[in-house]
Formats: structure tokens, C-alpha cells, sequence
């Protein structure tokens, strides 16, 4: 039976979904290895039709015990917080690597130290493959969707009379952190003339707790635009799928349609850097 690794990330969606690239290296470079990835629930759809993936345990189950029942070998930890660094001690893993950083020896006995020469998050990440001695092949983000997500994005598009040929744009304007956020009249008057200028159609995508903020913005636009129905992650991925453009804040949804090789228009704030 090969090692068994265990990542961990459970900081947000579009953290999980820059890990992906980490674990087909990990597959590729050890066909025989057991991946295991502690996370939080609200990440659930994106990995849980990872083919790479032996298993998935979420922070929210306090799940110590089955991970040390999965016989860990190996963890890697990109939280480097103090519970982050508890679940790699006691896991059971003889090899744990994460970042230095201060107290990180208390929890990891593989330290490297990060280079800033990266520009993409996904590379950092990937550093951490070095102590192993596995390359890896690129920073292509993976997530899969089923027909039935697929159906319902192209059942919504058909609906509206979005042809797949014509110019598709989804607006993601939301952030759950304020500094991020554009300004929503903003992107009214970016949608407006993406419509008038080259004839796109433009769909404002919103989450749990964002629609009104997104009904709002959608009123100060001159122009009609599509309003995204209750999609789970997986709908938005098809969906992305099908853009020609993303725009939007830096956010889930921008890694989302990365990960689904649409372009994306992202705005960032002064306190962000583009490496995310």
C-alpha cells in the first residue's frame, strides 16, 4: 500500500481549488499514494469528484480519529495556524512539511523556506512538492461537473435566448470582504457597455446571502441582463464553461472559471496582490 498524504486547506473554496494542481502532481509523481484532504464543508463540491482523492474530512466533523485511522505518512499544510498544525501532529504522519514560519516547528519536522518569485498562487503551492523530489506539470486548476450540472446551465442559457455562439459574459461582483468589493454602479455601466459596444450578453452571478446586493446593482444598469439562478458550484462551473469572459472581483468564481479556461477581467483592491 502506497504513502498516505494528507492536505491541508480549509481557508476558502478558491484556496481548495489552487490545491488542485498539488494533487495530480501528487498522483502522478506517486501513482500508488493515498490522497486525503482536510478541509471545510463549504469546499465539498469541489473535490468531491476528484478521482485523486481517497478521502475527504471535514474540520467541522472534528476528524482526528479517522484521519489517524487512514494511516497518514505524510502531511502538508498550507493553513500553518495552530489548529492546522495539531491535525498534522497527530495525525500519525512521520513527514510534515509546511512553510516556515514562526512556531512552525513546533507541529512540522519539513520546513522549507517559501520564494516570492512566484506570480501565481498555484506555484507556491507547488513548492512544497520539492522535499518530496515530485515535479509537476503546470498549474492547470481541475474540477469536474456531471451531464446534470451541464444540462441545467445550458437548459438556463437556452431559456434566455443565449445562442452558444454569442459573446457571454458572468459578472461576479461580490466579496465577502469590503475592500474588495467595485463599486456595484460600477459594473452596471461595465455590463451596460459590453452590451452596447460589442453585444454581450452579461449574467451576474451572486451566492448565499448576495442576491439582493446583486438585484441592486442589476437595477442602477441601463440595459436588461441575466440574473444566474441558484446554482451550486458544479451548475457555475458548467456555466463558466460556457463563458466567453469572466469579470469580476477576486473571489471563488474567478477560480472557478479558470479552472474551466474561460478569460477572466479581474479587479483587484489596493490590499490584493493579482498573485491569488
Amino acid at each position: 500500500m502506497g504513502p498516505g498524504i494528507l492536505i491541508i486547506v480549509y481557508k476558502g473554496i478558491g484556496d481548495v481549488l489552487l490545491t488542485t494542481p498539488l494533487l495530480r502532481a501528487l498522483k502522478k509523481g506517486l501513482p500508488d499514494s493515498r490522497l486525503y484532504f482536510l478541509t471545510r464543508r463549504p469546499s465539498r463540491r469541489i473535490l468531491e469528484n476528484n478521482p485523486r482523492l481517497a478521502g475527504v474530512f471535514y474540520r467541522e466533523d472534528k476528524p482526528l480519529a479517522a484521519i489517524r485511522a487512514a494511516g497518514i505518512d505524510i502531511s502538508m499544510d498550507f493553513m500553518r495556524s495552530a489548529s492546522s498544525g495539531l491535525y498534522a501532529l497527530f495525525s500519525g504522519a512521520k513527514k510534515r512539511l509546511a512553510f516556515e514560519a514562526p512556531g512552525a516547528w513546533l507541529f512540522h519536522n519539513t520546513r522549507p523556506v517559501k520564494r516570492q518569485d512566484n506570480a501565481y498562487t498555484v506555484f507556491d503551492r507547488l513548492q512544497l512538492l520539492e522535499p518530496l523530489g515530485i515535479p509537476h506539470d503546470g498549474p492547470q486548476m481541475e474540477l469536474d461537473f456531471k451531464p446534470e450540472n451541464a444540462a441545467k446551465a445550458d437548459a438556463f442559457l437556452a431559456g434566455a435566448g443565449v445562442k452558444p455562439e454569442d459573446f457571454l459574459i458572468t459578472f461576479d461582483i461580490t466579496s465577502p470582504r469590503e475592500h474588495r468589493r467595485w463599486a456595484p454602479e460600477n459594473f452596471a455601466g461595465l455590463a451596460d457597455a459590453a452590451a452596447e459596444r460589442h453585444g454581450a450578453r452579461v449574467v451576474f452571478l451572486w451566492g448565499p446571502g448576495e442576491l439582493d446586493y446583486v438585484k441592486a446593482a442589476m437595477s442602477a444598469a441601463k440595459r436588461p441582463h441575466l440574473l444566474c439562478p441558484d446554482f451550486d458550484l458544479l451548475d457555475l462551473a458548467a456555466l463558466l464553461r460556457r463563458a466567453s469572459l469572466h469579470a469580476g472581483t477576486s473571489s471563488a468564481p474567478m477560480h472557478l472559471a479558470v479552472s474551466q479556461g474561460a478569460p477572466t477581467f479581474t479587479v483587484y483592491a489596493p490590499q490584493n496582490s493579482p498573485a491569488s
